[in-house]
């Protein structure tokens, strides 16, 4: 018999992966390392494949991030989480403090990372995304705020808009959020107080 050594050799997975795949595992790394992990080797590695899969799916690691910070924003909005039709505009209110409160806990930093995850010539498609999903917020706030039937008539003006107010309520939404604040119970008695 012949005494013939053996290399131990890694069996790559030749075939190529699902877009979707190689998305959960992003952002499993998110959740566990944050969005700076993120590389075409190490997501490769995890998902078994070559870099060059990757790079079917992703011409570059900015796309890479994207399709992740865009798919941690769906999975805050979506996960175990409908909306149920809330009475009034501070519920939703809360809700959506809630919700991306426990997307937060979820992903560590995630809020405040992804918007300095990209060097500066990448962040033009981080800040799209992060404004498309800032755009579904105000409109879902706008819906709510013109569903509410307790809404005094007289709450608003031509120079004091629903929009305008909407602006106002999101903008403070972001600063409790950012700040890492537990409650936004202050924000809605001030809008309780403004519109009822």
């Amino acid at each position: 018999m012949n005494n013939v050594q053996y290399e131990e050799v890694k069996i790559i997975n030749t075939i190529v992966t699902s877009k979707e795949a190689i998305i959960t595992v992003c952002r499993v790394l998110a959740a566990e390392n944050g969005l700076q992990s993120l590389n075409m080797r190490t997501v490769a590695k995890k998902c078994n494949v070559s870099v060059g899969s990757v790079y079917n799916y992703f011409p570059s690691k900015a796309d890479l991030i994207v399709a992740t910070i865009q798919d941690v924003w769906q999975h805050i909005f979506h996960m175990d989480k409908i909306c149920k039709k809330v009475a009034s505009f501070p519920d939703y209110v809360s809700w959506i403090f809630e919700s991306v409160q426990s997307g937060v806990a979820e992903y560590p930093n995630f809020f405040t990372a992804h918007s300095i995850s990209f060097a500066s010539t990448e962040k033009g498609k981080a800040r799209q995304v992060m404004e498309g999903y800032f755009i579904h917020m105000k409109t879902g706030l706008l819906k709510a705020l013109q569903s509410d039937a307790k809404v005094t008539p007289s709450a608003f003006s031509k120079n004091f808009t629903e929009s305008d107010f909407v602006d106002f309520v999101f903008s403070n939404l972001l600063s409790l959020l950012m700040k890492q604040e537990s409650s936004c119970a202050m924000l809605t008695e001030i809008i309780k107080r403004t519109i009822y």
